[in-house]
């Protein structure tokens, strides 16, 4: 009985450590640059944030979870969706963390703007406008 009792304590131990949080993110967004032609080809990112304090993930990279590239036609604005899960530690729900990485040419040489909306926890089916309301500014 005590054999069987252990086999299950560590059967519920192992789900409880391998659930995870999964949810997509649609963002859309205006960028702008001191020079309008450069926002053609402008690479929009939308990653997930897995580094924590917890030992276990300090060697855990953010993932990428989705890219659009803007056109000509597009005049800077920009809609990008994506998703990613986060494992659960214990109870504790792990929500992704998304948050945009804008590679550009804005100043005539490669940059990388980083964007991180003021709430970086909405989730499709609703859409983030937050870069509609306040644009990115690159260079």
């Amino acid at each position: 009985m005590r054999i069987f009792l252990t086999r299950v304590f560590f059967f519920f131990s192992l789900v409880l450590l391998c659930s995870a949080a999964n949810n997509c993110a649609w963002f859309v967004g205006k960028l702008h640059c001191s020079d309008p032609t450069k926002l053609e080809n402008v690479v929009v990112e939308i990653w997930d944030k897995d580094r924590s304090f917890f030992p276990i993930t300090l060697f855990v990279d953010d993932d990428l979870a989705g890219r659009t590239i803007t056109s000509a036609e597009d005049n800077g604005t920009f809609k990008v969706e994506g998703c990613a899960s986060d494992v659960d530690f214990l109870f504790v729900k792990n929500e992704p963390e998304f948050y945009l990485k804008i590679r550009h040419y804005c100043k005539g040489r490669a940059e990388v703007t980083y964007a991180h909306p003021r709430n970086m926890k909405v989730f499709v089916p609703e859409t983030n406008d937050y870069f509609t309301k306040h644009p990115i500014i690159l260079g």
